[in-house]
């Protein structure tokens, strides 16, 4: 099963609200109307975790919500998928992804970010890569 972007969005709302997490009427609407709700929480994560493992999303964008829908989990086991696509997206030089995946570690209080850096954008592409790099020798 190959998600869309939107689905992808659903994806990580059910997954925040799995975890108590209080949504705003607008996102409690997306909730209500996917049809994502009818599988539980861990079968959507396997899906996910499988559809990028298996490669079948080719466009970074696609890569990068999943990476972001996934860090609304917040679990742990994912850290060791998460570090193996950081590898995978900074081999490519996909510099969206290595943002997001950074961030995704950091939700899982993994020290992915330099402890010095002062901000975290997406745009910030050379600073990412090097906390990306230094984050993956260390571990």
């Amino acid at each position: 099963m190959k998600l869309t972007k939107n689905q992808f969005l659903e994806a990580g709302f059910i997954f925040e609200n799995a975890n108590g997490y209080s949504h705003s009427d607008f996102e409690k609407n997306i909730i209500a109307e996917s049809e994502l709700t009818k599988l539980q929480p861990t079968e959507l994560e396997r899906i996910i975790i499988n559809g990028l493992n298996s490669g079948i999303y080719k466009n970074e964008d696609e890569r990068v919500s999943g990476y972001w829908a996934l860090s609304k989990i917040g679990n742990l086991n994912l850290i060791s998928d998460f570090k193996k696509w950081l590898w995978t997206e900074l081999d490519n030089e996909n510099g969206i992804a290595i943002f997001q995946l950074l961030v995704a570690l950091d939700r899982l209080e993994e020290p992915a970010f330099n402890e010095k850096r002062t901000g975290r954008g997406a745009d910030e592409i050379e600073l990412n890569i090097r906390d990306a790099k230094e984050y993956l020798i260390k571990k």
